[in-house]
């Protein structure tokens, strides 16, 4: 039987916490967001401003430490690291 998880921010690409407490997740494919797994307020740790700019498709560390994600723009597409988690 599924079981529903406290709200998270709303967004897309969603990816657990290798600890299970946490969820992050792509909004409006512009910004990241962490959303606590026992229903604190999520936070916004990243965001493009460019319109032209996505991400999609975080990753995170084994160790919890750092979250790899795909940024695309007309010009193609790279790998971003963001530390500190």
């Amino acid at each position: 039987e599924p079981e529903s998880l406290p709200p998270i921010s709303g967004g897309s690409h969603i990816s657990f916490s290798p600890d299970g407490e946490r969820i992050m997740d792509v909004v409006g494919h512009k910004t990241l967001w962490v959303s606590p797994l026992n229903g604190g307020q999520p936070e916004k740790v990243f965001e493009f401003t460019d319109p032209a700019v996505r991400i999609d498709y975080p990753y995170w560390s084994p160790d919890g430490n750092w979250v790899l994600f795909d940024r695309f723009s007309p010009k193609g597409g790279d790998i971003w690291m963001l530390e500190g988690f």
